[in-house]
């Protein structure tokens, strides 16, 4: 069964479509910043403004930063594209996200997306024209996402490894993001996705071989390396802002899972010149087993009884070591977006079964290698020697 928020996607959509239809026009206006604002976005994003019968429906294009807007007066929708997401946000409700998102569907995304970047940034001709694209932009982005919604809350196509599974773990990662700093307890996840918190963890264990509390542990560990990496914050502040009740238990978090105390991985970073050798030493994650890389060439593909094609994970990483695409594909050949926790020379991602493959591929060189994974959440560094073999 999809998740509820899909069905929301599509109610949401289909009442606005009849209302934008029937004003017919549309314009392109300024975005206006509020600092005491509702809505808190996450950029790129595009606004939609418009009050019943009256036109015409106001769409702004929001660059990529954090920032707030104000509800004012009518109706207002957001829409961002994420990674691998996408998220609606409206008025006095939490945001809404459609996950494992078609790949055909998301390329067309982030086309259109870029096209209205280079038109917020005056790279497109005249005003008008520049206003034309963010209009057709967001209209097209508006039927996109209903598409996307549709086929996320269509039926499963009985495979083992359920795509709505792995959509469900997304959206939690969504939804935990920007509540590292409160309190989150299993109860109120479990409410947010329509479960009960025992099948909440069921679903977590079987798709990512990790319960709640480690999932949510690793996420504000993630965000704490982070900040240290990228923020001059002293630990305490850094232990406030990743969600950790103390310096004490951050400090202890951080040092059984890094091997390093804060204040010794920032040294470390700051004096790093990250040689692959140094970037595996920084990234490394205590008590998780290393992937077996397997020879330059070989060819390898997750083992599945009656199986119509072979069914493999497809991960796709860049000469930055940052993983900028990640799939689990069906034996239908059907691709299902997966979440990646971290980009950069350390990621997390979701666990498949114990001895599948997973494929690294070079955008840039289209070089492949294959890593087999053990029976836990396994740590692989993508780095030059990798790619090499």
């Amino acid at each position: 069964m999809s998740n509820s928020s899909d069905h929301d996607i599509l109610t949401v959509l289909d009442a606005a479509g009849p209302q934008w239809a029937e004003l017919q026009a549309w314009k392109a206006v300024p975005v206006e910043p509020a600092v005491n604002g509702s809505i808190t976005l996450n950029g790129p994003a595009f606004v939609y403004r418009w009050e019943n019968g009256l036109g015409p429906v106001k769409v702004s294009f929001w660059p990529e930063q954090e920032g707030r807007i104000s509800t004012g007066n009518g109706h207002l929708l957001a829409i961002e594209p994420g990674l691998g997401t996408i998220r609606l946000k409206l008025p006095g409700r939490e945001p809404m996200v459609v996950g494992a998102v078609d790949p055909v569907i998301y390329q067309q995304i982030g086309e259109l997306t870029g096209e209205a970047q280079s038109a917020f940034q005056g790279q497109s001709g005249e005003k008008w024209s520049r206003d034309l694209v963010i209009v057709a932009a967001a209209m097209r982005l508006a039927a996109l996402t209903r598409e996307a919604a549709a086929a996320a809350a269509g039926p499963d196509r009985g495979t083992k490894r359920s795509p709505r599974k792995d959509q469900l773990v997304t959206q939690l990662h969504e939804w935990l993001r920007p509540n590292l700093e409160k309190s989150v307890k299993l109860g109120d996840a479990a409410k947010r996705f329509s479960k009960s918190p025992r099948q909440l963890i069921r679903i977590l264990k079987e798709t990512t071989g990790a319960g709640f509390a480690e999932h949510l542990t690793m996420h504000r560990l993630t965000l704490a390396r982070a900040l240290l990496m990228r923020s001059g914050q002293s630990v305490m502040d850094v232990a406030r802002a990743s969600g950790f009740n103390s310096r004490e238990q951050f400090i202890r978090s951080f040092n059984k899972a890094f091997g390093w105390t804060p204040l010794q991985f920032r040294k470390a970073w700051n004096q790093a010149a990250l040689s692959d050798s140094e970037l595996a030493e920084l990234c490394q994650v205590s008590e998780r087993s290393a992937v077996e890389w397997l020879p330059v060439g070989s060819v390898a593909a997750s083992p599945e009884e009656d199986r119509e094609g072979d069914p493999h994970t497809v991960v796709v990483a860049n000469a930055l070591h940052e993983i900028v695409e990640l799939f689990w594909v069906t034996p239908q050949g059907k691709r299902a977006r997966i979440d990646v926790l971290e980009r950069g020379g350390m990621v997390f991602v979701n666990r498949d079964n114990g001895g599948s493959c997973w494929i690294v591929r070079s955008p840039g060189s289209g070089r492949e290698r294959y890593f087999r994974t053990p029976n836990d959440h396994a740590l692989a560094v993508v780095t030059a020697a990798t790619m090499e073999g």
